[in-house]
């Protein structure tokens, strides 16, 4: 192979990489609305005490390191919002659930209403200001 090739080769990998990257940093920690049948489905889990208005679900393992700051975040808001509650669950022993939510990163938060419908999903870390807009929704609906 020519040396031409080679480097023409690295090049259109670097490419590559970098344009996924990007847009796995762009997608990574926003919030997206469930549509279709997925949106209705309620969250019935013995492990969640769901909150009087809406329940922020994060989805933890052992060893995700944005995990810690997170639960810190949704438990600042679930304290800082009446009828608002955080429950955090750790997947490292439960793949069932993981399997059931499809959550493939962790931490993964769903915003559940009073009824334990799924009203928006965030892979990754959440923007604090992202989670208090979609929750105003919630509890303006509510």
């Amino acid at each position: 192979m020519s040396p031409v090739a080679v480097v023409a080769i690295l090049l259109g990998l670097v490419v590559l990489a970098t344009a996924l990257g990007l847009i796995w940093q762009a997608r990574n920690g926003r919030i997206s609305t469930p549509s279709g049948r997925r949106s209705q489905d309620a969250v019935n889990l013995p492990e969640v005490a769901r909150g009087e208005k809406a329940t922020l679900l994060q989805f933890s393992t052992e060893v995700c390191a944005p995990c810690v700051p997170t639960r810190r975040v949704l438990g600042q808001i679930a304290d800082s919002t009446d009828g608002v509650s955080h429950v955090d669950l750790d997947l490292t022993h439960r793949p069932d659930i993981a399997a059931q939510f499809n959550v493939l990163q962790t931490p993964t938060t769903l915003i559940l209403d009073r009824a334990g419908i799924i009203r928006a999903r965030i892979g990754g870390a959440p923007r604090q200001a992202d989670v208090r807009a979609a929750l105003a929704d919630i509890l303006a609906a509510a």
